[in-house]
């Protein structure tokens, strides 16, 4: 069934192969996730998560969530997703995020 939720060990290779490579990212801070499908994670001196966010899809291709949608704590944060498929889709994610940082247009 297309909407039976993903196996377990598919989240955590997707997680694994998503969290080291944003960690690994310079100003990158990194609230490394224990379960679930999502990291949390802020760039240094951005904080207007849901400017950084348009920006990102904007100019980037990369759609993350601001981290003010989930509340005033989450605000300076972007939440991504690593429900996928296919783990080089999150490798391809991280290098346009890694782009969009050595980028004068961030």
């Amino acid at each position: 069934d297309r909407f039976a939720p993903p196996p377990v060990e598919r989240m955590t290779g997707c997680r694994d192969a998503l969290v080291p490579r944003l960690a690994a990212l310079p100003g990158v801070v990194l609230s490394s996730p224990r379960g679930g499908m999502y990291a949390f994670f802020r760039i240094e001196g951005r904080d207007d998560s849901l400017a950084l966010a348009k920006r990102l899809v904007a100019d980037h291709g990369l759609g993350l969530a601001p981290g003010a949608a989930f509340g005033a704590e989450a605000e300076g944060w972007l939440r991504w997703c690593f429900a996928s498929r296919d783990p080089h889709r999150l490798h391809a994610g991280v290098e346009r995020l890694a782009g969009a940082l050595s980028s004068s247009r961030l």
